[in-house]
């Protein structure tokens, strides 16, 4: 089975973020397919 797991945070007027990872369920548990950091990048 594939899903996906989209948590999110919106602030009224100033902005929104919304982290999102696939995920596939096996019979050894889950695998997520993202490799990404969740670090806080600020530009």
């Amino acid at each position: 089975m594939v899903f996906t797991i989209e948590p999110g945070i919106y602030l009224p007027g100033k902005f929104g973020v919304r982290i999102e990872d696939t995920v596939v369920m096996g019979q050894d548990g889950a695998i997520p397919l993202q490799r990404f950091s969740k670090e806080l990048v600020e530009l």
